[in-house]
């Protein structure tokens, strides 16, 4: 057990590395790109993006399945198995990219008819729909490589990968914005930057798995069957995913204006950064899942779902509160005093709702990881069809304040309703001992800094980035010594020995 925990302690921490990487990268990058493309030019750009991500759902959760029976079929040595099943997804995969493209052609048509694009904007627009769709049916079609990877636990391989990706990225889209490029400069960067990372994928893959056998053909009957019943349910996961996060946008282009979507995006981004740091701790929990329960060891799967929340908990608090408290301060010292206001109380309302996702992200790694998340994606579905429903009927009376709440209050019903009683089918708990052992007392130890923020907002307002994030260090160790209060006697029975142990084992 106590391998295992330092196994996934490891991946944990190259999967922050790779994440904090790219979330430092969004964050310096994305003020360069608005103040070189303008309000209108970043919007249509924001907006390309999330119309052809949307071709995303042609996935048809093919990677959450290469994940999960690579994984299982590693850990039981059937490598026949596990090269059948990453044929297949392949197999599906290539077809799937060439419908891409044909549809990417179709939206790049009809992008400026449906869209606020000024006339001006529209055939580069086009171009950058075009240029997008092409990096979305390759990374869909190779990028399938990356779940060998990401299921046999080698994420210091794949985040190695990522920063390399990262990085020509980066300098793609800095030369051709200093050279006066616009969206169809930064559209082709990426392009890239994505043919460079999915040959990387597979060169890693095949070192890492020699025994995968690809082959290009029709795949079994029974081997589509399988990877469907799984698959199908992480498909409507992934529409409801695409729903929830990509159409607020398209909401606010459609019924607002594009300029609009510019405000918006700058709050939305902010929550996913804080989703990508928690996603890569939630990540590695899947195979993890998938490991126990083919080992049948139902108390380790316990364990990673209290240590998961919990940790998952310490590490998205912090953040949530600060863009709660202290949200339409930060976005005036990074992006600029006049989109403070109104992204800042968007990124209020939209951070609510994420500290219930991000509470019972661990539940669904596990959910996926043992093969119990029919359920769950249903619930998705539903919360993305109410958040779509809800953000069309408020946009016209509150504009991107009303997306917003559109899609906080179907996630809280889901997340607090929902999800606390279902996670008794996964790990034996009771909803109300997830809400006594596990989310209690991690409100209870966040009360304390979040108050110290809040004061230190009102009387100490920090005038540049630099003594914000200053300010955000001086009141952390508040959270972590009242977390360490509230939890004292398990930081004395369980982190304290593991800490000495680990001491002890680099001396040997």
């Amino acid at each position: 057990m106590q391998l295992r925990v330092r196994h996934i302690a490891r991946n944990v921490l190259f999967n922050w590395l790779g994440t904090i990487a790219n979330m430092a990268v969004g964050f310096f990058l994305s003020p360069f790109i608005l103040h070189r493309l303008g309000d209108v030019a970043f919007g249509v750009f924001v907006l390309a993006n999330s119309v052809v991500a949307y071709l995303g759902l042609l996935d048809l959760g093919m990677q959450s399945s290469v994940l999960r029976f690579v994984s299982q079929g590693h850990t039981k040595g059937d490598h026949q198995g596990a090269s059948e099943a990453l044929s297949a997804a392949l197999w599906v995969r290539l077809q799937i990219s060439a419908l891409a493209l044909l549809l990417s052609a179709g939206i790049a048509v009809v992008f400026p008819h449906i869209f606020k694009v000024p006339q001006a904007l529209a055939i580069d627009a086009r171009k950058a729909i075009l240029l997008i769709g092409v990096t979305m049916a390759l990374s869909m079609s190779i990028g399938v490589v990356g779940g060998v990877i990401s299921a046999l636990n080698r994420y210091d391989l794949q985040n190695y990968m990522s920063l390399t990706q990262t990085a020509i990225r980066v300098i793609g889209v800095v030369f051709v914005l200093r050279t006066g490029h616009g969206i169809v400069g930064i559209a082709l960067s990426e392009l890239v930057a994505v043919v460079v990372g999915n040959v990387l994928l597979v060169w890693i893959a095949r070192r890492l798995y020699p025994e995968l056998r690809i082959q290009l053909k029709k795949p079994k009957p029974e081997t589509l069957r399988k990877i469907w019943s799984y698959s199908f349910y992480a498909f409507l996961t992934t529409i409801a995913v695409q729903l929830v996060y990509q159409t607020d946008n398209l909401v606010v282009g459609a019924f607002v204006s594009a300029s609009a979507v510019t405000y918006f995006a700058i709050a939305n981004n902010l929550c996913r950064y804080a989703t990508q740091m928690v996603s890569s701790m939630g990540g590695t929990f899947v195979p993890a899942a998938s490991t126990y329960e083919a080992a049948g060891d139902t108390a380790s799967l316990l364990m990673l779902y209290k240590n998961g929340t919990r940790a998952t908990l310490m590490i998205s608090l912090p953040m949530l509160i600060t863009f709660i408290v202290r949200g339409p301060s930060f976005i005036g010292l990074w992006m600029g005093p006049e989109y403070a206001h109104s992204s800042g109380i968007v990124l209020i309302i939209l951070s609510i709702a994420l500290f219930f996702s991000y509470a019972n992200r661990t539940a669904g790694a596990i959910a996926f990881g043992i093969e119990k998340h029919k359920t769950t994606a249903l619930w998705s579905i539903g919360e993305g069809v109410a958040n779509l429903a809800l953000s069309v009927l408020l946009v016209r009376w509150y504009g991107i304040y009303g997306v917003a709440i559109g899609t906080m209050v179907p996630s809280l019903f889901v997340q607090v309703i929902l999800w606390p009683r279902y996670i008794s089918k996964l790990v034996g708990l009771s909803s109300f001992e997830v809400i006594g052992q596990i989310w209690g007392p991690m409100l209870l130890a966040s009360i304390p800094f979040a108050l110290a923020s809040y004061a230190v907002n009102i009387l100490a307002p920090a005038h540049n980035l630099g003594i914000f994030f200053l300010q955000v260090l001086a009141t952390l160790p508040i959270f972590l010594l009242t977390v360490a209060l509230v939890f004292r006697v398990y930081v004395r029975s369980q982190i304290l020995p593991r800490v000495r142990s680990l001491f002890v084992a680099e001396a040997k």
